[in-house]
C-alpha cells in the first residue's frame, strides 16, 4: 500500500470506526437505562455465574448500561487520557459479550439478550454473533492503530 495513500485513508478508518462503535454503545447503554428492569431480567437469563441470580444481576443490571455510555463517550470524543482505556474496555467488552452469547447457543438457552433493550431483536444467534465479532474485530483494528501512532 503506498504511504501517502494509507497516510489519508487510515484517519477516516480511525474516525469512522470510533464513532460508529461509539454510537452503538451509547445507544445501547440508554435503551438499558430506559428500562432497567427488564435488563436485569435478561442479565439473569443468561444462567452466567455469578450474574444468573440476586445481588449480581442487579449489579451489572443497574452499573453496565452507565458504563456502555461512558466508554461509547469517550470513544467519540477522543480524549487521549481516556481514549486509550476506552479502546481496551471497548474491546473486551464486545469479546465478552460475544462469549455470553455463544455461551447461551451452545447450551441451548432461548433467550432476548437485552443487548439494545427492546429497541433490536437479532433473528439468531449467528446473526447476533456476526454483529459482536465485527465490533470486536473494529475495536482490534482500532488498538492496532493506536499502537502504530505510538510507535511513530
Amino acid at each position: 500500500m503506498n504511504d501517502t495513500i494509507s497516510k489519508q485513508t487510515l484517519p477516516w478508518l480511525e474516525i469512522s470506526l470510533r464513532v460508529i462503535l461509539g454510537a452503538i454503545f451509547i445507544w445501547a447503554g440508554c435503551v438499558k437505562l430506559l428500562d432497567l428492569n427488564s435488563f436485569i431480567e435478561s442479565v439473569s437469563n443468561f444462567e452466567i455465574p455469578p450474574f444468573g441470580h440476586g445481588p449480581w444481576d442487579a449489579r451489572l443490571g443497574y452499573t453496565l448500561p452507565a458504563f456502555e455510555v461512558i466508554v461509547g463517550s469517550c470513544l467519540i470524543l477522543g480524549f487521549t487520557k481516556f481514549y486509550r482505556g476506552a479502546l481496551l474496555t471497548t474491546a473486551l467488552m464486545s469479546a465478552g459479550f460475544l462469549g455470553a452469547i455463544f455461551s447461551v447457543h451452545i447450551r441451548g438457552i432461548n433467550i432476548e439478550c437485552g443487548c439494545f433493550g427492546k429497541a433490536l431483536s437479532f433473528d439468531n444467534y449467528y446473526t447476533h454473533m456476526a454483529v459482536l465479532a465485527v465490533m470486536t474485530l473494529a475495536a482490534l483494528v482500532l488498538i492496532w492503530l493506536e499502537i502504530k501512532k505510538s510507535k511513530a
